[in-house]
């Protein structure tokens, strides 16, 4: 997003953290379920009830349309395997219908196969609708022909898009509807819009919102919705509790920001930092979260907006290629404690007082959160240096010395009732998490060095320890645990049994509990420790079967084991046979084809699309990143000439088949010889991705344009456009200053400014800021004054008369200047600007064009698309020595080494290119070359096959493949190995 966009949704999410602005800054208020769907989902003011049961959302961003299909599973059940029982999508309307009234919910696009694999899972779902997204997706996820409907204004109350809105909301909505929990789905809550300047959580501000709101209940839709979203910050829990009795339902963030869209892997700090901003959401009375992103993925094809190539990593938890973070073990550990004490945090009140004098320590800060089955105590260690803090509890129970990191926020858990016959009556330790397992509790303890475990607990009946006697100790009938660290991949077990009850409490360190893992056998849950990574498991012929994975360039897994409710089993590992892969791919010899046929003369071109203007990209329904566009032109004489066209983003001209020149269109002009004559001009024209359009709303028309648009001009001489840099500030008082004369001007009053600058310290205000532009050469018959963005609004001067009006930043606009008379003298340009928030000023530079009366070159074909990247036909071989002029077709052929027992993960990296995309067996791995570093353009395994596979390469500028290679990328490659029962352990059912 350019940086006001970022400034805006930042100062909101920024407002929202502080419960003292709570009910000024912003609405995070939720819409109640409908009667039908309340048994299934519902809240209150501080928790979630799903079924009946209070339930802490530990949710995860992850986009289906970032996904192939093939791996939805396997994302979903790594996300799931992290403690997350919840994932929260968009559904991006380009996406869905990308050409007009063509509808795609199939394959890849197939949204309820998606939701009802998050049901099977086991998770929930919370879906959000839009119409308008963001997500860094090409125009925010509006199809790009919303852009060619006259009169069309996006996110207001405007009958030309709600109409569109409605007919894809009539496709969409059914497919939601269906899902919602109480239908026996996966969705829990929908979100409508998506950070709207007006309107969050509960409001409606207007006629538009409630027309959303009215067709998606006319729908169907029955569970909890709301507008735009909730608590979006990459801090979302601040420093503040989160507690707030006004407000009926719990807190909740929709969009926690776990690293940045502009980042590839993992930052050495991401992981603590991310980690201690989540608890202190569960310290602090949240009702859950939801990362964005959990698991980033791919922008294919031409998805990307113009922030972005093909990769969405995001420096998420998992990454592009699946592989498994740091922060990923910091949100399973969060998320698991979170849900395992569920029955305490979504029921809860600040209980902080009660336990402010825990510790004498100045150094921690104490949270504690309270309900009626138990509390929780939080010690919280914001500095910079460990701090080794004495805790004291209970005169019963010995002082503790817990060690805790900077940053770091240690949970104690006191008075948590297990059964009717135990209680825990304080955890001195951390807690990872709890599993209930029919009529055994496991607890799993992380221990280090010096926390080791200390759990004390009330019993009603004799206890009878049944593993790690050495451990225990029995005092009055009730018994206690101090066990040091334990540092192997298995955990120490220590387990006791009261009246039935069970208590096990497996003991280990943090890398231990990275490799523990809790899942389902049939009747029970089972925890499985040892594995790196586990994937599926099922119990086949009563014998278990899973399969795991560690890194590739980590050391191989150790010994399995199965922790069943009532048994433990040493499970068999079974690692197919290793073969050595080599860290890149052969590629057969290049060929091309050549694309930059549509710039020859002679060619056909009938069946383009005409215009007498050239139109903007995607006018012909092509949502591709490239278009060409076709005139004739009759110079009267040779020499150098200017071309004047509007439009995006880069060019180059043809002038009989043969390369002229290349440049921005933004620049507004491109100056290139021509000789006399007739000629044909050709214009490729491409673009790395459209703006996502946030915050705004209005016209989409002549937003962020692509390709050529408008009339175009030819000059003899040139250049013609100049750029204004002189200008001066000084403040104004009030809005109705405009109405006085403007200040006389002097060096002492008014001050330099630079062009872009924020004049308003990002507070509401007003200024007046002036230039000159010197009177050009040749006496042009009329200036036009090209503004591209100023903030907000500005009233246009001339020689101190008001010429224009103009409401809105980042919206362009023009002043024309043809009075003869001003034009014999220095102009001087006169603005006043009307900031209303956030930073102010002129934003983008001011433009000066004297091109005048310039001959207009009319008659325009338009073809998009880079054309046939498989056609059979046109390909030849590459000679050593070539040079190509203009967009080429390369391809090649390439065979993925034997691996048998290893998922590896390959990337084509396109050195010694320039722009373009490219194709894996037919598959569009998306747009080069990556704003994040060279990575690699990731290519998905399930799109890979045995046997040739086929590299296809559209390189804008023609540039030569030598330097492109496959390679493989350790650091995201596993290997994969199966484990199993013991043969004729058949306990399983």
């Amino acid at each position: 997003m350019n940086r006001r966009n970022y400034i805006i949704l930042l100062i909101i999410a920024l407002a929202v953290c502080s419960n003292t602005v709570y009910s000024q800054a912003i609405n995070d208020h939720i819409f109640p379920a409908q009667a039908s769907a309340k048994p299934f989902i519902d809240f209150d003011n501080k928790g979630f009830l799903i079924n009946g049961k209070r339930t802490f959302l530990a949710s995860a961003g992850m986009e289906y349309a970032r996904v192939p299909h093939q791996l939805w599973h396997d994302r979903l059940l790594r996300l799931k395997r992290a403690g997350f029982n919840c994932v929260e999508i968009y559904t991006l309307w380009n996406f869905h219908e990308p050409q007009e009234g063509k509808f795609n919910f199939t394959d890849d696009h197939d949204l309820n196969a998606f939701l009802t694999m998050v049901k099977d899972l086991g998770m929930y779902a919370i879906v959000r609708v839009g119409p308008y997204y963001c997500a860094e997706w090409d125009m925010g996820g509006y199809p790009i022909w919303l852009k060619f409907k006259p009169g069309l204004r996006v996110r207001e109350d405007n009958e030309e898009f709600e109409k569109y809105v409605d007919r894809f909301f009539d496709k969409l909505l059914p497919i939601v509807c269906n899902q919602q929990i109480n239908k026996g789905g996966a969705v829990i809550m929908v979100q409508l819009e998506n950070e709207h300047n007006n309107g969050w959580g509960t409001i409606i501000p207007d006629n538009y919102f409630r027309r959303l709101q009215s067709k998606a209940l006319g729908m169907g839709m029955q569970v909890p919705y709301f507008f735009s979203g909730l608590h979006h910050a990459s801090d979302p829990a601040g420093d503040d509790m989160l507690d707030d009795s006004t407000r009926p339902n719990p807190w909740f963030s929709t969009e926690f920001w776990s690293v940045w869209y502009s980042q590839y892997g993992a930052k050495p700090t991401d992981s603590a930092v991310y980690d201690r901003r989540t608890w202190k959401i569960i310290a602090h009375g949240g009702g859950g979260y939801n990362y964005y992103m959990a698991h980033g993925g791919s922008n294919f094809a031409y998805t990307n907006n113009d922030e972005d190539a093909a990769s969405y990593d995001y420096g998420a938890a998992i990454g592009q290629a699946g592989d498994l973070r740091p922060i990923y073990y910091a949100f399973k550990r969060a998320a698991i404690f979170a849900r395992s004490f569920q029955d305490i945090l979504e029921n809860s009140t600040d209980a902080t007082a009660s336990y402010k004098n825990i510790t004498a320590d100045k150094g921690i800060k104490v949270t504690s959160r309270s309900s009626n089955v138990g509390d929780l105590v939080f010690l919280d260690n914001p500095g910079i240096n460990t701090v080794k803090a004495t805790i004291r509890v209970d005169a019963a129970i010995p002082a503790s010395n817990i060690t805790i990191a900077p940053g770091e926020i240690y949970p104690l858990v006191h008075n948590f009732t297990i059964s009717k016959a135990i209680t825990l009556n304080w955890a001195l330790t951390r807690i990872y998490g709890l599993v209930k397992q029919g009529n055994t509790t496991t607890i799993l303890v992380e221990t280090t060095k010096s926390n080791p475990a200390s759990l004390y607990f009330k019993v009603s009946g004799k206890p009878t320890i049944v593993k790690g006697a050495p451990g225990f100790r029995i005092t009055n009938g009730n018994i206690s645990l101090i066990a040091p660290q334990h540092q192997t991949d298995n955990p120490a077990e220590y387990t006791f049994e009261v009246s039935g009850q069970r208590v096990r409490i497996l003991v280990s360190d943090a890398q231990g509990m990275d490799k523990t893992w809790i899942t389902e056998i049939p009747g029970s849950n089972a925890i499985i420790s040892g594995a790196s990574y586990l994937g599926e498991v099922k119990v086949q012929n009563k014998q278990l079967l899973a399969n795991a994975e560690y890194p590739l360039m980590a050391k191989k897994d150790g010994q399995i084991r199965l922790y069943s409710d009532k048994s433990l089993f040493v499970l068999s590992t079974v690692y197919q046979n290793d073969i050595n892969s080599s860290s890149t791919i052969n590629l057969s010899a290049w060929q091309n084809k050549n694309a930059a046929v549509y710039a020859l003369p002679g060619y056909d071109d009938k069946d383009w699309f005409s215009s007498a203007n050239p139109m903007q990209m995607g006018a012909d329904d092509n949502i591709t990143a490239n278009a060409w566009y076709r005139t004739k032109l009759d110079v009267p004489s040779s020499g150098k000439y200017t071309m004047q066209v509007d439009g995006g983003d880069r060019a180059t001209a043809f002038i009989d088949g043969k390369q002229a020149v290349r440049w921005k269109i933004r620049d507004g002009e491109v100056t290139f010889d021509i000789e006399k004559g007739k000629h044909t001009l050709a214009v490729f024209t491409a673009h790395d991705g459209r703006d996502k359009l946030a915050a705004y709303m209005g016209a989409i028309t002549d937003v962020d344009k692509k390709g050529l648009s408008g009339q175009v001009q030819l000059k003899k001489g040139g250049p013609f456009i100049s750029t204004t840099t002189n200008w001066y500030f000084i403040k104004a008082e009030r809005a109705t200053d405009v109405k006085n004369a403007i200040p006389a001007f002097d060096t002492v009053q008014w001050k330099k400014y630079k062009i872009g600058d924020d004049v308003f310290n990002k507070q509401e205000g007003y200024g007046w800021f002036q230039t000159i532009i010197p009177v050009s050469e040749g006496n042009p018959s009329k200036l036009m004054i090209n503004f591209r963005s100023v903030d907000e609004d500005a009233t246009v001067f001339i020689n101190g008369k008001q010429v224009a009006q103009h409401k809105g930043w980042n919206s362009p606009f023009a002043v024309e200047v043809n009075d003869a008379e001003i034009l014999k003298k220095p102009i001087t340009l006169t603005l006043f600007i009307e900031n209303h928030s956030n930073e102010g000023g002129i934003d983008q530079p001011v433009k000066i064009n004297s091109i005048g009366g310039g001959m207009v070159l009319s008659g325009w074909k338009m073809f998009g698309g880079p054309g046939d990247s498989y056609a059979t036909s046109g390909w030849n071989k590459i000679s050593p020595k070539i040079t190509f002029s203009g967009p080429q077709f390369f391809r090649s052929q390439f065979t993925v080494p034997a691996s048998k027992g290893k998922h590896l993960v390959w990337r084509v990296h396109t050195d010694g290119l320039s722009y373009g995309s490219v194709w894996v067996n037919g598959h569009n791995l998306g747009r080069y070359p990556e704003k994040i570093g060279n990575i690699g353009m990731y290519i998905p395994e399930c799109w890979l096959k045995t046997g040739i596979n086929q590299l296809v390469i559209y390189d804008e500028n023609g540039k030569r493949p030598d330097g492109v290679s496959i390679r493989l990328e350790k650091e995201a490659s596993k290997v994969n190995y199966n484990i199993r029962s013991l043969r004729g352990t058949k306990q399983f059912h």
